[in-house]
């Protein structure tokens, strides 16, 4: 891999200001009617559906253990439970089973995910927990910093959790799961392992398969299970058992399948060991590594991929006549391979294109570089599918990350966003990040959400800054969907200011993110309230302002779950104070009057006081803003909400140190 690539500087262009003054001139339409992003694709449901959804498949393959009902008894009574066990045993599928398994009301399943300190959501943050909200604490990777941080903040935490009614399942660190304070030890539950055997028949019954002669473990498997592999081992081995099934006789049955897939995983190896070092010619062995990596790829795209690596590698190739040349079909049965009714290519033997890949990789060092180039081009084949460009991808990103760095393992991406004419290595680089975010090694995940946080907070070139977007809302929207919040601002903040109307822009994207969920709509206010005023530039505040006014553009605004909370009214407060001092009163009084006429509309009189009071209360100390505020009220408003606005506006008056004379500070009417 290259070096580490990013942007040197951090600075945007500043946008333009008004003639003698500060505020800035929104130049760009903000949220609205307009159609979604043009993205390589597009969310077609909210992330916390998606997330409910993924929980219910989960919970349909979840073998329940012995003991895990004290857990669950414990989360329920106590709103906390915290599980220990092996690893491998499966303790985050269990934890996030029991928050499935809880009564539903409105509250919702979230992630805290733990990372970096500015990288993800603030510390059990009790503004940001809902009502009935069901959350997940993962610290099975936790460093002990990182450790002692949570477990420190955990006491406070419980009595939010029991007041809001909510829950929180945490997985322990197995180095640290003895330090558990002594108020929380009888919370704490081990986490059992399941049976095996049972584990992969579920896998295979939710899939449809009859599993009832699944009792009759063939001694293959019996063998393999005696090692007690991690459950994600067992569930990709239920994945094998199927492809295995597919390709089986009508007359075989569970045990045959079974010995097939075990055979895939421990004798396919061996046999590549063998074969490979048997194929002398450069050619063959060009073939062979081709159908491996671009495996269940159309024949044409198998021919010219394997002749662009021969030529890169400078194997020499047939100089007789092309009629004297071997056949395409006589050249794949040479590496084991054939073309089916679709044209497409496949190995004749079960996953036997994973252990070619492998030996290749490890064996031949030198080999990596040449096929990372070979990759790049072979992506850009116009008889290379998409789909297929997408394996390729994964394919490829697997090997890397059997020996590549972790820290240096996303730089691939910013190598191919750095073609921005090229469309076909943009959405390479989108499939690279997005691989990484959804990897089930969490270390790998955190990397990568690292990175991208590291790129978003720099000024970046419009084609990375696209793919960061893309993989923001289409990947990391659905694992981290807080996370993906955080990034988008970041690149919000940084945009050229001639951007931020656009349809692909983060700002738009951001807030079409939040839009679909109450809950990143809170998240989002809380980091343009309470964080984004700890910037000290003047650009990127202006940047957080817009954000704001476009957080109330959208439809039912002032949303009435922000309007109950004190805390969040104090944020609506403290956003509307940076709107009266960044924007002129002419780009603030639509959103003004939007505001107002959602207050009139209100049928409860506490939301419409509350309402008032965050108009009142955000221009405390801008007369001329507080001026233009009661005029509009009073001119779209019933009379007695005017006479409850005059008479906040007076307590502010009365609590208002004198003015000074000539002051020119204020907003411009």
């Amino acid at each position: 891999m290259t070096g580490t690539p990013g942007p040197s500087a951090d600075a945007a262009p500043d946008p333009p200001t008004a003639p003698g003054g500060d505020h800035y001139q929104t130049t760009f339409q903000f949220f609205g009617t307009d159609p979604p992003p043009d993205f390589l694709s597009s969310p077609t449901a909210p992330p916390r559906q998606v997330a409910e959804e993924q929980l219910s498949r989960l919970q349909q393959r979840f073998v329940r253990p012995t003991g895990i009902n004290d857990a669950y008894d414990t989360l329920e009574r106590h709103n906390i439970v915290f599980l220990r066990g092996t690893p491998g045993n499966g303790r985050t599928t269990a934890a996030k089973v029991l928050l499935r398994e809880l009564p539903r009301g409105s509250g919702a399943f979230k992630e805290i995910a733990p990372d970096p300190d500015g990288q993800s959501p603030e510390l059990l943050t009790p503004e940001l927990v809902g009502e009935g909200d069901r959350m997940l604490l993962d610290l099975t990777e936790a460093e002990e910093d990182m450790w002692t941080r949570y477990h420190d903040q955990l006491p406070g935490f419980h009595k939010v959790l029991l007041d809001k009614r909510s829950f929180l399942a945490v997985v322990l660190p197995q180095p640290y799961a003895d330090g558990l304070s002594p108020d929380f030890a009888a919370y704490r539950k081990p986490v059992n392992r399941p049976d095996d055997l049972e584990v992969i028949a579920r896998h295979l019954r939710v899939r449809g398969i009859d599993t009832r002669d699944c009792r009759q473990a063939p001694r293959e498997l019996t063998l393999y299970l005696a090692n007690q592999p991690p459950m994600r081992e067992l569930a990709r081995l239920a994945d094998i058992i199927l492809e295995a099934r597919e390709t089986a006789e009508p007359e075989d049955s569970f045990p045959d399948w079974c010995r097939r897939a075990i055979a895939a995983e421990k004798i396919r190896a061996e046999e590549v060991n063998d074969f490979v070092p048997a194929l002398r010619a450069g050619s063959q062995r060009a073939l062979l590594l081709t159908v491996a990596m671009l495996h269940g790829a159309p024949a044409d795209a198998i021919h010219r991929a394997a002749a662009i690596l021969q030529r890169n590698l400078r194997i020499a190739g047939d100089d007789r006549p092309l009629l004297e040349h071997q056949s395409l079909m006589e050249r794949l049965h040479e590496v084991g391979a054939s073309r089916n009714d679709a044209a497409c290519v496949h190995f004749d033997k079960l996953r036997y294109d994973h252990a070619v890949r492998h030996y290749f990789w490890r064996n031949m060092p030198d080999l990596r570089r040449p096929l990372r180039d070979w990759v790049e081009e072979t992506l850009g084949l116009p008889q290379f599918p998409k789909e297929h460009q997408k394996a390729l991808v994964v394919r490829f990103a697997e090997l890397c990350a059997l020996t590549e760095d972790a820290d240096r393992l996303a730089d691939l991406a910013w190598d191919w966003a750095e073609q921005p004419t090229d469309q076909t290595h943009t959405r390479a680089a989108v499939e690279w990040l997005s691989w990484g975010v959804r990897n089930e090694h969490e270390p790998t995940s955190r990397h990568f959400r690292s990175a991208i946080y590291a790129w978003a907070t720099h000024r970046l070139e419009p084609s990375m800054r696209q793919v960061l977007i893309d993989v923001c809302l289409n990947t990391m929207a659905f694992t981290h969907p807080e996370q993906a919040v955080v990034r988008l601002h970041h690149l919000a903040r940084r945009e050229p200011w001639s951007k931020a109307g656009s349809r692909n822009s983060a700002r738009r994207v951001l807030l079409a993110l939040v839009a679909m969920d109450t809950r990143l709509r809170l998240y989002l206010l809380y980091r343009l309230a309470v964080l984004a005023p700890q910037t000290g530039e003047a650009r990127q505040q202006a940047a957080d302002t817009s954000l704001f006014l476009g957080l109330l553009m959208m439809p039912s605004r002032p949303e009435h779950v922000l309007l109950q909370l004190t805390s969040t009214r104090l944020w609506l407060s403290k956003c509307w104070t940076n709107v009266l001092r960044w924007f002129s009163s002419e780009d603030w009084l639509p959103h003004l009057k939007r505001w107002v006429a959602a207050v009139d509309s209100a049928e409860d009189p506490d939301l419409v006081h509350h309402a008032l009071d965050v108009l009142v209360d955000a221009s405390a100390k801008n007369y001329p803003a507080l001026r233009q505020i009661y005029l509009t009220v009073r001119k779209s408003l019933s009379a007695a909400k005017a006479e409850r606005l005059l008479s906040r506006v007076g307590e502010v008056q009365r609590e208002r140190p004198p003015r000074q004379a000539g002051s020119k500070k204020g907003t411009q009417s």
